[in-house]
């Protein structure tokens, strides 16, 4: 019998179907890989409730063009004032502090935000013509309009455009002024970006010869990202501008200056029992002048004080220290002040404010307290009640500094402390570094800008912690993988949530902590990093967010003694070797790698020399050279070095996981200083891999120094001697915390999947009877990518329930790159 290709086809497709399920169903069933045992009945400790928060800085425009509503930037026309004392490079475009700090700036003569509309406009900065001794600049616009130009004018253009909804009210306020005794009209509107089509009903006003503040409200005509506020005139005249204003009707709870209603509501919406503010660099400031004092940041916008922040472009402090803490207690967050320290950014050439001269900083703390605390019919409180809350806020916390550290600091540090102490002795005063103990910091803040290694490895830092009476307790006031390239992805929201399970275990450890920055403006910066993305329309949570958001909401009571059995993956990096300091002079001879003296080399920074198989470092701001195959992980990498000038240490590096910059991360090892150190640059996070060993280094003495890089272990000899050995952390499997849920009778079991594969296991429970069906809120996808405008549901937690089954073991597969929340009713 003759078959055709079609029959003979169908039975070779029927007959692979029959195999593919007979071979199915004969399949073992994958076994379990993990377990979890959980002792319930155990000791327990309470939860740390108020752990999680938020830092809400003034960092690529957060706040201004951020939360802050208004919608123009420079209203007053202030950005490109130099800060006092500091000069302009012009052939550099930049500015120099006096203490020699250079920094990216506008031209002084530049109008930031603003443009002209025809030729005949023209606009100028005017330092004579002002509103108050406050406000600096105004702006003068000459404006020449006839039949044959047409009118003529400027145009605000905001923070890269004005985001308008059709229907939506905008309330506009400026101060005017002209030079005409006849009156000649100004059109003030909203238009498109090119100012062909009008988007708002249209204002007019008469300039009169003396300064007048005039108001008014625009009804937006269409739905626009790109609209611009013009002043425009039919007529040839002057006229003078200031303080141009522009605010939509709806802001956060109908607050007047107040807040972007979305972005307000997703930091409300992570429910944090904090927020720390106004930040970090932004309150260092970079000279005198450059951060904000409390009292030049509330009461009327037109006289608060303006200045170029430390992060590159101007303030107009319009959420300020009021504004802040009515927000916080509007989503009943607890208040953290940051104020400066009398010290500028040490990373800027810093300015030491004198400390003879430190009473009237310290005041200004004292004040900033009172103006939140103090009772209504008392001098402050009569100030805050003018700005419309006559009743206390209770700040409990102040930070001193952010980032700052050394004598000169401590010694400022103290003085605040002292002094606070004597008048508020129930406010918390927080410090940058651990102090003595005769006048120990009340907590200290750490920042843990770690990369994903770190936090995935580092979540069992504070395991078996036992708290010092001798240490004071950690605040960890900036926290997040948000200067690394997987930051915003499915991947650093789990390495995030790794740490953080580990700090839950732990309560005693960290007082609380702080996700920064919350907030990540991506249309004034493509490259920023933040909980919260947003342009000036939309504005998108990522998957740290949902995590952070996860975790807050489930805490439990009491944390519950839990037992993982999993296995862990050797931490093995990879990358070249180099030589790295600072302010040093050095000599190095008889440089090897694995006995060989041919390999590549880069001089990345510094003046090196090299004669006769020397190398000789000479005092420079920093020395760095690279050595070898940035993809080797294997390697033993030799050198004599000798030390002929200043008093610091040599740093060796290895294992720079092939970034290859000074700030990348690395294994080093440190001799110097009186010690040596092993530890492994993550990020910003200097983890030390063991204790510090003494070590006298005597200048002018050569010194044998070898790192040999063998899998995950690092081991340090000098003259031939082992004086450092450590293995780089291991990767766990999962991450888990257990809790006590006693309102609703339930176990909260959350785990973290670090692996790329789903993860079979058992679930064993001692001490308590369950249910067998669990409630489940699950973060999981491509570790690889993240939520933005186009797609901001890629990653998403997903809500459902399972079931175990009545006769064998409690089993569950967690997925692959995920976190898991799981609720077990219990009796």
């Amino acid at each position: 019998m003759n078959l055709s290709n079609h029959s003979i086809k169908s039975g070779f497709w029927f007959l692979g179907v029959f195999m593919f399920f007979l071979l199915s169903g004969c399949r073992p069933e994958m076994p379990v890989t993990s377990s979890i045992t959980i002792d319930a009945d155990g000791l327990t400790f309470p939860v740390n409730k108020n752990l999680y928060g938020v830092s809400i800085e003034e960092i690529n425009h957060a706040v201004d063009g951020g939360i802050y509503a208004e919608l123009i930037q420079n209203r007053s026309f202030e950005d490109g004032v130099l800060p006092l004392h500091s000069a302009y490079d012009y052939k550099e475009n930049v500015l120099v502090t006096p203490n020699g700090y250079v920094m990216p700036f506008v031209k002084p003569d530049s109008v930031i935000g603003w443009r002209t509309l025809t030729p005949g406009s023209k606009m100028y900065l005017d330092t004579r013509e002002l509103i108050n001794e406050e406000n600096r600049r105004s702006l003068l616009v000459a404006v020449t309009a006839n039949d044959s130009i047409g009118r003529g004018g400027i145009a605000a253009t905001g923070y890269k455009g004005i985001s308008l909804v059709k229907g939506e009210k905008y309330v506009l306020s400026f101060y005017l002024k002209g030079t005409s005794l006849q009156p000649k009209e100004v059109h003030v509107a909203l238009e498109d970006s090119a100012a062909k089509r009008v988007l708002s009903n249209v204002m007019k006003v008469n300039p009169t010869t003396a300064w007048r503040k005039v108001k008014f409200a625009f009804t937006a005509l269409e739905d626009v990202r790109d609209a611009v506020l013009t002043f425009t005139s039919n007529e040839s005249q002057i006229f003078w501008i200031d303080v141009v204003s522009l605010f939509p009707e709806n802001t956060w709870k109908g607050m007047p200056n107040g807040l972007r209603p979305d972005l307000a509501d997703l930091i409300a919406g992570l429910k944090p029992r904090f927020i720390r503010f106004p930040g970090g660099d932004f309150v260092e400031g970079f000279t005198g002048g450059t951060f904000p004092v409390w009292h030049e940041t509330i009461g009327d916008i037109a006289k608060r004080k303006h200045f170029w922040t430390a992060n590159g472009y101007g303030t107009t402090n319009g959420m300020g220290y009021f504004e802040y803490l009515r927000f916080c207690e509007s989503i009943g967050a607890e208040p953290i002040y940051v104020i400066n320290s009398g010290v500028t950014s040490q990373k800027r050439r810093p300015r030491f404010e004198d400390i003879t001269a430190m009473d009237k900083i310290v005041k200004d703390a004292l004040d900033a307290i009172a103006f939140a605390n103090a009772p209504r019919d008392s001098a402050m409180g009569k100030l805050r009640a003018s700005q419309g809350h006559p009743e206390p806020f209770n700040l409990r916390f102040i930070e001193i500094g952010s980032g700052n550290y050394g004598t000169e600091y401590v010694r400022r540090y103290e003085l605040f402390k002292e002094a606070i102490h004597k008048v508020y002795p129930r406010v918390t005063v927080i410090g940058n570094v651990i102090t003595d103990i005769r006048n120990r910091v009340d907590w200290v803040d750490s920042h843990y800008y770690g990369d994903e290694m770190f936090f995935i490895t580092n979540q069992s830092r504070f395991d078996g912690f036992l708290y010092a009476k001798r240490q004071p307790p950690m605040f960890i006031g900036e926290f997040g993988l948000v200067r690394d390239e997987s930051s915003g992805t499915l991947r650093s929201a789990l390495a995030e949530a790794c740490f953080l399970l580990g700090l839950e275990r732990n309560p005693d450890a960290v007082k609380r902590i702080a996700y920064a920055p919350a907030l990540a403006n991506v249309q004034m910066n493509k490259k920023a990093k933040g909980l919260i993305l947003f342009n000036n329309k939309q504005a998108v949570k990522t998957p740290s967010y949902h995590m952070l958001s996860m975790l807050g909401e489930n805490r439990g009571d009491a944390i519950l003694k839990t037992a993982v059995t999993s296995y862990e993956r050797p931490q093995v990096t990879f990358g070249a070797a180099s030589l790295y300091m600072f302010d040093n002079s050095f000599d190095f001879r008889n440089i090897r790698i694995d006995g060989n003296k041919s390999f590549k080399s880069k001089i990345v920074n510094g003046g090196w020399k090299f004669a006769d198989e020397m190398l000789v470092a000479e005092p420079n701001k920093w020395n760095y050279i690279l050595m070898g195959d940035s993809a080797e992980h294997d390697y033993t990498f030799t050198t004599y070095v000798r030390r002929t000038k200043g008093s610091g240490q040599i740093q060796i590096r290895v294992r720079d996981n092939g970034l290859q910059n000074a700030a990348a991360n690395h294994v080093c090892f440190t001799i110097g200083l009186e010690s040596c150190e092993l530890y492994r640059m993550a990020g910003f996070v200097k983890d030390k891999l063991t204790e510090d060993v003494p070590f006298s280094f005597v200048s002018n003495q050569w010194y044998k120094v070898s790192v040999t890089c063998k899998d995950d272990i690092i081991s340090c000899y000098v003259d031939d001697k082992l004086v450092q050995q450590a293995n780089l952390r291991p990767i766990p499997s999962l991450v888990v915390v257990t809790t006590r849920d006693d309102k609703n009778k339930q176990l909260i079991i959350k785990v973290v999947n670090t692996t790329r594969h789903p993860e079979k296991t058992q679930l064993n429970i001692n001490g308590i009877s369950v249910g067998l069906n669990a409630e489940i809120i699950e973060l999981a996808g491509d570790p690889e990518i993240g939520n933005n405008f186009s797609s901001p549901e890629n990653i998403i937690p997903v809500k459902k329930t399972t079931g175990f089954s009545l006769q064998g073991p409690m089993v569950y597969e967690f997925p692959p790159n995920s976190l898991t929340i799981m609720r077990l009713k219990f009796d």
